[in-house]
């Protein structure tokens, strides 16, 4: 019991074809949430529930993503010389609370591959994976990533699932997780079924705690549709000989590697904000009564 996780792994080496040409030469996980970039916001949710030490696993055009995270670097410096550092806050506070290492995967071999990179970091630790793409929101109670790890510090073996139930209609989206209800143990993982053929309609919006041993699984998973290595296969492999559990998460999802669910996520983070709330609002309800 009790066991205590310090590390993460935040998998960001994608290109964000999905959102040219505006990701041309910016990552998307920069790209703007209102006033946060997307990685600010899944940082923060990661130091919110304890984390340390992130792990960045990048490709060669991601080098920006460490630089918005450091305190030390031109633009911060001029803001702060100018007495404008209030307009950084956020970002140079939290660059106190994490040490950040990055390590590249060179080629795009899939999200299994890109977790199997941090190896050399994470050891035989306990860890956590968070993807860059789905914001989870919980205003009132633990992050999405912290209730997970409340599940696997109260379990004496095994790795924990986030999940998120998603419309039926909708399960050829996601891998999905089949679990008994009693105890939230997982009887399997299948990666986007079809509807008819999906044992479950409880998703996976990229919040996981894993044991080491999932580096062995990565390494016995062979690669499938473009030479890619998958996550959920390495998992379904682990789950072979030790368990996983399903933890549901109580929150709001927001798929920023969707153009409309990365358009969702600016209108809710404005609608909570003071300064924009009821502007917008009022702007919404007149575009609405238009169309």
């Amino acid at each position: 019991m009790g066991r205590k996780v310090k590390k993460i792994v935040i998998p960001v080496a994608g290109m964000g074809t999905r959102f040219l040409p505006a990701t041309k030469v910016l990552p998307k996980e920069l790209l703007p949430i209102v006033d946060r970039p997307i990685i600010q916001l899944i940082v923060e949710e990661c130091v919110s529930a304890g984390l340390e030490t992130i792990v960045f696993v990048t490709s060669r055009p991601k080098v920006t993503l460490e630089d918005h995270f450091d305190p030390a670097d031109l633009a911060s410096w001029k803001l702060q010389a100018a007495g404008k550092g209030h307009l950084i806050e956020s970002v140079l506070e939290l660059a106190k609370k994490i040490q950040i290492i990055s390590i590249r995967q060179h080629v795009p071999r899939g999200l299994g591959d890109a977790v199997l990179k941090a190896e050399a970091v994470v050891g035989k630790d306990p860890f956590a994976v968070v993807l860059g793409d789905d914001i989870v929101v919980n205003h009132d109670g633990p992050s999405a990533i912290g209730q997970c790890l409340k599940t696997f510090e109260e379990k004496d073996s095994g790795s924990v699932v986030g999940i998120l139930e998603v419309p039926k209609a909708e399960t050829n989206k996601y891998g999905i997780v089949d679990f008994n209800s009693s105890d939230g143990r997982v009887k399997s993982f299948v990666e986007k079924p079809a509807p008819e053929k999906a044992p479950s309609n409880w998703a996976l919006p990229g919040r996981y705690i894993f044991e080491a041993d999932i580096f062995d699984a990565i390494r016995a998973t062979t690669s499938g549709v473009g030479n890619e290595i998958q996550l959920t296969d390495a998992m379904a492999h682990l789950l072979k000989t030790q368990p996983f559990y399903a933890e549901k998460i109580k929150g709001v999802r927001f798929d920023t590697g969707d153009k409309l669910g990365y358009i969702m996520a600016n209108v809710h983070f404005a609608l909570k904000d003071e300064k924009y709330r009821d502007t917008l609002a009022h702007w919404l309800k007149n575009r609405l009564e238009v169309l």
